[in-house]
């Protein structure tokens, strides 16, 4: 192991894939919801098309030469996948039902198993936890956290909706050690993506643990001196042995 957990104050989770499954199962459940809903004001929309650009709209905050790691607007990428489907522009009310539908079925899916609870439970009384995930819905995440019971046990929340950036990006990383006030070489970082949490955990100088458990919907590929994982496991249970 490549750090001493003697000298750890707090661990970091990303959420989906990571202390919850938002792999392709959970994506294509959420794309038929918004097929749904959009079929109902504007007729029923090619499915592969807007699976197409839902795909696009994941992947467009690590666009770019370089990429500037800026979270996606909400009624932006709303706006625009209703013209490109449809050709109209959608009024305030449409707009307004359907992300309203989007918040409602990513809160409804999302569930924690009851390892979870016990592994934080255990974690709780030895550190610091808190959550810092990418998603363009920060009340979503919070309502989810709420509804599952798991927002008790983070003494600091972070999504990359509320500060309009997306991980690797460093101020994501920052913002969380400030609000847990420890250094970022006495924070594990637990999370799935390797370009959000490996690299940019380690190039914010934390420790970082890459779990494996499910697959990650945004494929994001290894490049030429990326930086390495402290530990890769293959589920979050894995972590009683290396923290505890």
């Amino acid at each position: 192991m490549a750090f001493d957990k003697k000298s750890i104050r707090a661990i970091i989770f990303d959420y989906g894939n990571t202390l919850i499954e938002f792999s392709r199962k959970q994506v294509v459940v959420c794309d038929a919801a918004l097929a749904d809903v959009l079929e109902k004001h504007f007729g029923k929309p090619d499915f592969d098309r807007l699976s197409a650009i839902r795909d696009r709209n994941r992947l467009a905050p690590y666009s770019g030469d370089p990429p500037l790691y800026r979270e996606n607007n909400l009624v932006e990428i709303t706006t625009t996948m209703i013209q490109e489907l449809y050709g109209v522009e959608p009024s305030p009310e449409q707009l307004a039902e359907i992300l309203r539908s989007r918040f409602e079925v990513f809160v409804r899916i999302v569930r924690a198993e009851p390892e979870v609870f016990d592994l934080l439970d255990r974690l709780a009384e030895r550190y610091k936890l808190g959550l810092l995930s990418n998603y363009p819905d920060g009340d979503a995440i919070r309502e989810s956290l709420a509804k599952t019971g798991l927002e008790d046990y983070f003494k600091a929340v972070v999504v990359s909706a509320d500060i309009n950036l997306v991980k690797p990006h460093p101020v994501p990383f920052i913002t969380i050690l400030d609000q847990l006030r420890v250094r970022a070489d006495q924070a594990v970082l637990v999370g799935d993506n390797w370009l959000a949490d490996v690299q940019g955990g380690k190039r914010a100088g934390l420790h970082v643990v890459i779990m494996r458990q499910w697959e990650t919907p945004e494929k994001l590929p290894r490049k030429p001196g990326d930086f390495e994982p402290d530990v890769a496991i293959g589920n979050l249970s894995e972590l009683e042995a290396l923290l505890l």
